[in-house]
């Protein structure tokens, strides 16, 4: 039963693991330390301290920061994401 399970167990795993990466809203209203706070708060504030001092170099190497793992993660999983996604129809 697991190896026709594995793509949808993958899938959801993804699903989860890139909404707690991206976690914002609960994370800004419980988190009251820089060290509990997720990614996503993180790269907001760097965004609005960095809105008026047009640093956009460093602006756009946080993003892309934040934006690899998710990324990469994706690369690895991609054929194991589409079959979770697609019922684990072969063709």
């Amino acid at each position: 039963m697991f190896p026709m399970a594995q793509s949808g167990i993958v899938t959801v795993t993804i699903f989860n693991f890139i909404n707690i990466w991206n976690e914002y809203f609960l994370s800004l209203i419980f988190a009251n330390s820089d060290e509990l706070r997720p990614v996503a708060v993180g790269l907001y504030g760097m965004l609005q301290s960095m809105q008026y001092t047009g640093n956009w170099a460093g602006m756009f190497a946080a993003v892309i920061i934040v934006f690899l793992p998710t990324f990469v993660l994706y690369l690895f999983l991609s054929e194991k994401i589409i079959g979770g996604v697609t019922g684990g129809i072969k063709g």
